[in-house]
């Protein structure tokens, strides 16, 4: 029986409703029944709703381990998808709370049950970021000396449970995609981009990341997780683009004024400096880092091209796949 983590969130939600198409029965985890119903209005706006009724549904949070070592009670194989997603540095325990612990429950419980296969839903967060190099890909190393993200921090931690289970001779693979974008989800990545543009945006960061479909992400996974390999990992980037150029197509798409007032990283930097003046008076919590700054201006390319070495795929066109989402 397959255990799919994470399954009311953007990924989770589609990894279930393919394997359910393919003929595969599930386990899905789930922490509270608002986010299951999620889930069900995904499956009911794709008019699959007889699918998601095929699903058994396990209750279980990722930091509760007697309620994870209950979920796991059949498992066969997992699919690792769950993860809480901030940028914000007053959410550094929380972070390393659920992404990091979490995981490391996971990575045990399956050794304990002698798991045949563990896939894993990492971000490109977690890759290395060496400064002589203008592309990053699986080879770059993790240089401790950068400071990261909180959410790159704990992500990376839990790559290294996940490389750990791999040591204890659970067969693994990681993948690291970029911004995911698709919908059907509340709070992805593209809703929330398109909530600003509706708003009205009117400044763009000058940096650049790198961009999938969250069909692509879904289709690696099982892939990978149907073929032999094992213990590595890949990047999963289609292109990569400038926000500048994400948030005025999105404009266009959207029918709403394109934003054309640049952010620079010293305006971001000034930000950084008085809201760290303000959080020490304990006047407001911290959210902005050195490291998110810097990442925001970051011109870095990140290559997605290994996977295509390794399996028959093609990457969705981000610019097609936009339209084809925003002009539903």
């Amino acid at each position: 029986m397959i255990l799919v983590t994470g399954a009311t969130g953007l990924v989770g939600a589609h990894l279930c409703l393919e394997l359910l198409q393919k003929g595969t029965p599930i386990v899905a985890l789930f922490r509270r029944d608002k986010k299951k119903e999620a889930t069900r209005a995904f499956f009911s706006a794709k008019n699959k709703l007889s699918l998601f009724e095929q699903i058994e549904w396990r209750q279980a949070d990722l930091c509760n381990l007697p309620e994870l070592t209950k979920a796991f009670e059949g498992i066969t194989h997992v699919y690792h998808c769950a993860a809480y997603i901030s940028m914000a540095f007053h959410k550094q325990a929380y972070l390393q709370e659920v992404n990091q612990q979490g995981t490391a429950y996971i990575a045990n419980l399956c050794i304990e049950n002698k798991i045949e296969k563990l896939a894993y839903v990492s971000s490109i967060a977690a890759l290395g970021n060496e400064t002589t190099s203008a592309v990053i890909n699986e080879k770059t190393p993790w240089n401790p000396t950068l400071e990261k993200t909180p959410y790159a921090y704990s992500k990376y931690g839990a790559e290294l449970e996940i490389w750990r289970a791999s040591q204890e001779g659970i067969p693994v693979v990681i993948i690291n995609p970029g911004v995911i974008l698709g919908t059907g989800m509340p709070h992805s990545p593209l809703d929330q981009l398109t909530e600003q543009v509706r708003k009205g945006i009117r400044f763009y960061p000058t940096g650049k990341t790198g961009y999938v479909a969250v069909e692509d992400v879904v289709e690696v996974l099982i892939r990978l997780m149907e073929s032999d390999i094992k213990n590595e990992r890949y990047i999963l980037v289609a292109e990569n683009w400038f926000f500048k150029d994400m948030i005025q197509l999105t404009a266009k798409y959207l029918g709403k004024r394109v934003p054309t007032l640049e952010l620079k990283s010293s305006y971001l930097y000034i930000a950084w400096f008085f809201e760290s003046c303000v959080s020490a008076l304990k006047l407001r919590r911290k959210f902005l880092t050195k490291a998110l700054v810097k990442s925001l201006s970051d011109t870095k390319d990140i290559d997605g091209s290994k996977i295509q070495a390794v399996i028959k795929f093609n990457y969705r066109p981000i610019a097609d796949y936009l339209k084809q989402l925003l002009n539903n």
